[in-house]
């Protein structure tokens, strides 16, 4: 290879660890962060709307059958008054026996309508509290849909970045002999993405070690065509 692209191989080098960069910058968006965040919160009140709905069903059953039985009741009730007062119980024990009952029954209803109105006011407060869940929801959505655009925008202008990147690289290596690039891809996967470095003073910018005397001796020699690797790390070194 020829310096030029010796010099090109290096620029390679430099447009993938900025696209490696850029890369981990799309990962990372606070942005997207920021979308999970109001996600999560829009979440938790479809959670707590949905828990206080469920209460509220259980409440309105608890009331139907509340209603239900005080009907049967005041029905029975009714009947046990008008049986009183109808003259067709004569005798004082059966009559202070069935006045005991109408008035335990009366008890009993009043008690239950007390009941009632207690889940009544109970399921109101529900409804209360669903509705405006429902409209922090509304809210918490609208804030959802803000930070999905503004992802969408930053993730834009990454890619963007990623694309210009990527037609500079592909520019440097057209001319690259394609065993040289082989390898370089080759190295790239095992060297934490960094493949090529600079030989300066002695010492590679790779893994910032200093190659034996005898190994310096050797990359001098060696035709300036010559892939030389650093001893140490195994990358491709620039002389310069």
């Amino acid at each position: 290879m020829s310096d030029d692209h010796f010099q090109r191989l290096l620029s390679v080098q430099d447009h993938d660890t900025r696209i490696d960069q850029l890369r981990h910058r799309l990962d990372i968006l606070p942005e997207r962060a920021a979308l999970v965040a109001r996600q999560q919160d829009s979440k938790r009140i479809v959670n707590q709307r949905e828990t206080l709905q469920m209460r509220q069903l259980e409440l309105q059953r608890n009331l139907k059958r509340n209603e239900d039985e005080l009907a049967a009741l005041e029905d029975r009730r009714k009947k046990e008054y008008d049986r009183l007062y109808s003259g067709e119980v004569t005798g004082t024990r059966e009559l202070l026996t069935l006045q005991e009952e109408v008035d335990g029954l009366r008890v009993r209803c009043s008690d239950m309508e007390s009941d009632a109105l207690e889940l009544m006011e109970a399921i109101e407060g529900i409804e209360s509290d669903v509705g405006n869940l429902g409209t922090s929801l509304e809210d918490f959505d609208a804030e959802v849909v803000s930070a999905q655009q503004q992802l969408a925008e930053a993730e834009a202008t990454v890619k963007a970045e990623i694309d210009q990147e990527t037609a500079a690289r592909s520019t440097e290596a057209a001319d690259i002999p394609e065993a040289a690039l082989a390898s370089y891809e080759a190295l790239r996967s095992r060297m934490g993405g960094v493949a090529v470095a600079r030989l300066r003073n002695g010492t590679c910018e790779g893994c910032h070690l200093a190659l034996s005397a005898m190994e310096l001796d050797r990359i001098r020699q060696a035709p300036a065509d010559e892939l030389c690797h650093c001893e140490e790390c195994g990358r491709i070194l620039v002389r310069t």
